[in-house]
């Protein structure tokens, strides 16, 4: 009945953030209160292969995941490596195997021993394959701070199969909504004018459907472009498109819809890019 309900409550947000607040609620109750989800959206051409829209969600403590961005180490997490190639689970004695057969990278020996400071000893991975096509996530667990590998791995084969599935549908509803970060995000009629491009209009169509000038339709373009760090408008179309930021009535702009500007990004963690972002939940 528990699981109908968690199933009903994911399905049912119309945002990122309600998704993870609802799915970290449920791990801590678990005994899972550490959670990290990364996900690298892939966007593939005959010519060109990019990675684009990176997600990083945390609850960890929020002065560990600054550390590691300020250290450029969020790419190294404990366990990383191993949610990149694979799927299913995985406990972080895979990691501590590597490390004592001297096959750890300085970045990766750096980071876990960031988590071993902050008392984050014992974890378990869990990859998500190609369950959402073109996009690579995974999640990185871990239990009540000092906690030893064996006391979490009595923890994980009582709860490890209900972990599993809802990390999988938490992934699965996380990448149908929108995520960019507010400074990214589309304004209205940003969102209107990429959309009446896409399926054929020209400026001086979008211009009498919008009663504006086309020169305000051509000022629209340029910013959703800026917005997006597209290049060029069939660029921005494509990136709003893998983003929900267009065609999907849950993406609500954060600016004021006659094209004024986007509202302030929120605080993140210091030395982090443009479209790397941590939320602390």
């Amino acid at each position: 009945m528990e699981m109908l309900n968690d199933i009903e409550v994911i399905l049912g947000a119309c945002s990122a953030q309600e998704v993870w607040q609802h799915y970290v609620a449920r791990l801590t109750e678990l005994g899972f209160p550490n959670i990290s989800y990364h996900a690298v959206r892939i966007l593939e051409a005959s010519c060109d292969r990019m990675l684009e829209d990176r997600v990083l969600l945390s609850s960890y403590p929020p002065r560990l995941m600054q550390e590691l961005a300020a250290l450029d180490l969020l790419e190294s997490l404990p366990m990383h490596r191993w949610l990149t190639h694979n799927r299913g689970s995985e406990s972080w004695d895979w990691m501590r195997r590597l490390r004592l057969a001297g096959r750890l990278t300085p970045q990766e020996e750096r980071a876990a021993d960031a988590f071993a400071r902050y008392g984050h000893v014992a974890g378990y991975a869990v990859g998500m394959g190609d369950d959402v096509e073109r996009v690579r996530a995974g999640v990185i667990l871990g239990g009540a701070i000092g906690m030893r590998q064996d006391r979490l791995d009595a923890l994980w084969a009582q709860h490890g199969r209900l972990v599993e599935a809802l990390s999988r549908l938490a992934h699965l509803r996380i990448s149908t909504l929108p995520h960019a970060e507010q400074e990214c995000v589309l304004t209205l009629r940003q969102r209107e004018v990429l959309e009446c491009i896409s399926v054929g209009r020209t400026t001086q169509e979008i211009a009498e459907i919008l009663d504006v000038t086309p020169a305000t339709v051509e000022k629209h373009l340029r910013l959703a472009r800026k917005a997006l760090g597209a290049k060029t408008t069939a660029q921005a179309i494509l990136l709003a498109a893998s983003r929900r930021q267009i065609f999907n009535s849950t993406a609500e702009p954060h600016g004021p819809g006659q094209g004024g500007h986007p509202s302030p990004a929120r605080d993140g963690a210091p030395g982090l890019p443009a479209r790397d972002q941590i939320c602390a939940g």
